[in-house]
């Protein structure tokens, strides 16, 4: 992870969240609240900013654990 883009970086959880998708039970066509043609992390980001950061911490941590576990 010594590259900028493979940093756990809040950038990269988003595009990580954006290839996840939206889970099926969120999308708006299901009965959620999501549109269901936005990308997932940027809309996260933007309308639940308080759960993509508290998420963002946990997945940076465990980015760094994995990290420290490959070395």
């Amino acid at each position: 992870m010594n590259r900028k883009e493979d940093r756990p970086s809040k950038i990269a959880y988003e595009r990580h969240l954006n290839q996840l998708g939206i889970p099926e039970e969120e999308k708006k066509s299901n009965g959620g609240k999501i549109p269901d043609y936005v990308k997932y992390g940027t809309w996260l980001r933007v309308n639940r900013a308080e759960f993509f950061e508290n998420t963002y911490q946990e997945w940076k941590a465990k980015m760094r654990a994995q990290e420290a576990a490959s070395r």
